[in-house]
């Protein structure tokens, strides 16, 4: 799953991908749909497509790689920041209190440095858009909707495919099983996320950015083509915060210095990424 075949799925499967947190299927359904947090490693998007095309010429091939290389080294300064994030977040859900303050200017520089990606991806997008013949386009995008077709529909937890790459089997589960969440936690966690949620935290817009995203799609096709509506900014360590901020008022002080020491570890692979 990608940038360009966003979902919407379940809490359990957001704290799969990041491998911070418990997630099983029962827990998962407990808990309402949220944004999914998406791995920068996986994004090859439409410029990964497109390298995929095989009437691709040399030329434009060279020149795509480029535009995916500078993609690529455009995601670095997001990760730093966010890696900052987890570890300071760490250290708080080790001490039992979120701290929305101390968090912030963490999360300024994250929203700035995702602010910088996507907008250097729009450019990128672009710059692919004219690159391509109609032809090539039109093949793209029905690349790109087939491989769609493969994915989990709105709302479902990942199964296999991306869901394994993300975590949400096998590394979920040992999470749930090392934290040991009772079935009294999974409750509450879910309901202090259905609180959050209910007092401003909307659905991220998942219904309107999914039909912009489908126009989008479309519009690639053609002449006339706004690559805005394929590119969203990314918050990833504002959700992180709002998920410890549910989970750490109901976690021992075991099972925070276990999730800390999951953030810490997610904190230095996204540094070295």
């Amino acid at each position: 799953m990608n940038r360009y075949a966003r979902q919407v799925v379940t809490f359990g499967s957001i704290v799969g991908a990041l491998a911070l947190v418990p997630a099983d299927a029962a827990f998962a359904q407990q808990v309402p749909a949220a944004q999914e947090l998406p791995n920068h490693a996986h994004r090859a998007g439409l410029l990964g497509a497109a390298l995929k095309l095989d009437s691709l010429t040399a030329g434009q091939r060279t020149a795509i790689e480029g535009l995916k290389a500078q993609r690529d080294a455009s995601t670095a300064p997001v990760r730093s920041a966010h890696a900052q994030v987890l570890a300071l977040l760490a250290q708080e859900v080790e001490q039992g209190s979120v701290d929305a303050q101390a968090l912030a200017p963490g999360l300024n520089a994250e929203h700035s440095a995702a602010a910088a990606e996507s907008a250097f991806e729009e450019s990128a997008l672009t710059e692919l858009h004219a690159l391509l013949t109609p032809a090539q386009r039109g093949q793209l995008v029905d690349s790109i909707e087939a491989a769609r077709g493969q994915t989990p529909q709105d709302g479902q937890a990942p199964q296999g495919g991306d869901g394994a790459r993300h975590g949400y089997g096998s590394r979920g589960a040992a999470w749930g099983g090392k934290l040991g969440l009772t079935p009294e936690q999974k409750s509450q966690i879910a309901a202090n996320l259905a609180a959050e949620r209910s007092g401003g935290v909307a659905d991220g817009g998942k219904h309107t950015h999914g039909a912009s995203h489908r126009q989008g799609l479309e519009a690639f096709r053609g002449d006339s083509f706004d690559a805005s509506a394929l590119v969203r900014v990314e918050h990833r360590g504002e959700w992180v915060e709002k998920i410890a901020q549910a989970m750490v008022p109901v976690l021992t002080p075991a099972q925070r210095a276990m999730w800390a020491s999951g953030l810490r570890a997610r904190a230095a692979r996204e540094s070295h990424s």
